[in-house]
């Protein structure tokens, strides 16, 4: 099963403002608009995730899958999404260590 952590990030900290986590791409990218549209976000980022455990916690996690979307406010008012292509976690490659997995 994948899902889709989204996060909207100001602009002149970089901070988060609001995030989330939803099993609909375009859910995520609606909330992302809305973030995009209200003036608290200047980016989107949309991650597809799919639920892990850690290896040695066993706590549930979500892994990057590689696949994901940056948002942006378009001149005209609307919203331009680009997407991307980044190396899942190294943790499930095998030999690889620290996987870097996402928190709950």
């Amino acid at each position: 099963m994948i899902f889709y952590s989204w996060t909207a990030l100001s602009g002149s900290s970089g901070s988060s403002v609001a995030m989330g986590i939803t099993d609909d791409r375009g859910r995520a990218m609606q909330a992302g608009e809305e973030s995009l549209g209200s003036g608290q976000a200047m980016v989107v980022i949309i991650e597809a995730v799919r639920p892990a455990m850690a290896p040695r916690t066993l706590a549930p996690c979500y892994v990057r899958t590689g696949v994901g979307w940056v948002g942006r406010r378009t001149g005209s008012g609307g919203v331009s999404w680009d997407r991307f292509f980044a190396p899942g976690d190294p943790g499930d490659r095998p030999g690889l260590a620290d996987p870097g997995r996402m928190g709950t």
